[in-house]
């Protein structure tokens, strides 16, 4: 028995790496043909005052490097912005234009230096002040300037606080993420923890709460739905407690002087922005944060899934009673809706006939069946929901959200859709295989 198992051993090796090679092929073969990867979790930064949608991007830009692709438990990270925007900037910037205007008509337009006055440096900045002795007696006023303003806008927003209902392209990506049974984790900087709180209180309706975490940074409001993390030399919170309550400081900086520059090359007289100081490694509170997020990864429970993720999909919700329809005509000439609800490349799998929502359609990630054209997506008020606001967001697994609109519903027309929402383009380079996406 030994002498044949030595004579085939040669024999037996040669098939086994044979097998192994087809098995390695086959897998190859079926990672081409699915052009999408699952996530587990998708981990969502809500941006503070003042950050521009590039400055968003950066932020989580930075996240993804820092926790990339995958957690240690093996879930895959999907990395998404839910921008809010800050209200009063222009009049901020338009201010800065007219003080150093004042002073020397060679600085007028030069709004990039406004930015580079609130950091702090800067190489306009430093040639400037240099050359123009006018330009560098009035910067006191000016970071006095950019902190109250950023104070009165988060003061404004803490008597006011966003809600879900104001908020309806969070509210829209919140449902589709739900829907399709990610982990949700949020990491908010300044005044992105108003609208966190606010979204984390409407998944909680949705979902339960061991598969949704906040981590706020730089907290604007005393409201904490997870661990935080405040510089004690954050000028922009410091405001904000003496006219009222703020979270308590927990870590300690060396002063602006001192400070090394953060992930982006600057600095921040306020001390308060998310890439110079708070996820800067060389300050205590890049770890803390860091040891937040990497807690709330590994405690967050998977929850149910009831839609599938896809190249693309269609989430459509409305505001109260009544049906409202989706319907996706695909470029192939299929017409998805509810008495249709596969097509030759996307599915209609959440059909809602009662109230609010959603509907919900998916692309195929399969590359065989996947069709490159124009889906048209429309809506419909099948039945009772006159007056009633409709929203649709298109969202794509690599991109994020696309666009959301929303309009508002007149008489119930059946299955005769009366509102062309979307054109959502699919097309493929023939030359790399790649599909991309567009929405017009």
């Amino acid at each position: 028995m030994n002498k044949i198992f030595k004579t085939n051993t040669p024999y037996i090796s040669t098939v086994l790496l044979l097998l192994s090679a087809l098995a390695s092929i086959s897998a190859h073969a079926q990672e081409e043909e699915n052009i999408c990867r699952t996530p587990g979790v998708a981990l969502v930064y809500f941006n503070g005052v003042n950050t521009t949608p590039s400055g968003a991007n950066r932020a989580k830009e930075e996240l993804k490097r820092i926790y990339g692709e995958q957690s240690e438990s093996g879930d895959i990270i999907r990395y998404e912005i839910l921008y809010n925007y800050s209200d009063g900037l222009e009049d901020f910037v338009e201010t800065f234009e007219q003080r150093f205007l004042e002073q020397e008509e060679l600085l007028a337009g030069r709004f990039e230096l406004f930015f580079e006055a609130i950091k702090g440096n800067g190489p306009w900045l430093s040639t400037i002040t240099e050359t123009i002795s006018s330009a560098a007696g009035i910067l006191d006023g000016i970071l006095d300037l950019s902190q109250a303003a950023i104070v009165q806008r988060l003061t404004t927003q803490l008597g006011n606080p966003p809600t879900a209902v104001n908020y309806e392209e969070h509210k829209s990506r919140i449902d589709s993420w739900i829907l399709e049974g990610y982990k949700l984790l949020f990491v908010a900087h300044s005044q992105g923890n108003l609208f966190a709180n606010a979204s984390y209180n409407y998944a909680k309706t949705k979902t339960s709460e061991e598969s949704i975490k906040i981590v706020h940074v730089a907290p604007a409001s005393p409201e904490l739905n997870g661990e935080h993390t405040l510089a004690a030399r954050d000028l922009v919170i410091n405001g904000l407690r003496l006219g009222g309550s703020a979270p308590e400081m927990t870590n300690y900086i060396p002063g602006y002087l001192f400070r090394q520059e953060g992930v982006n090359g600057q600095k921040d007289v306020l001390g308060h922005g998310f890439l110079e100081i708070y996820i800067n490694p060389n300050l205590s509170t890049a770890a803390r944060i860091k040891g937040h997020v990497d807690s709330a990864l590994a405690s967050l429970i998977t929850p149910p899934a009831e839609a599938s993720t896809g190249f693309f999909t269609a989430t459509l919700t409305w505001n109260g009673p009544g049906d409202v329809d989706l319907h996706v005509f695909e470029p192939g000439d299929s017409h998805v809706y509810h008495r249709a609800v596969s097509g030759a490349s996307g599915f209609l799998d959440i059909n809602n006939t009662e109230a609010n929502g959603p509907e919900h359609y998916y692309a195929t990630c399969d590359t065989n069946t996947l069709q490159t054209g124009t889906y048209q997506i429309h809506i419909a008020n099948y039945d009772a929901a006159d007056g009633k606001t409709a929203t649709v967001q298109i969202a794509s697994l690599n991109d994020g959200v696309l666009g959301t609109k929303s309009v508002v519903l007149g008489k119930s027309t059946g299955d005769n859709p009366g509102y062309l929402i979307f054109n959502v383009e699919v097309t493929k380079n023939e030359d790399t295989n790649k599909f991309s996406i567009s929405i017009n």
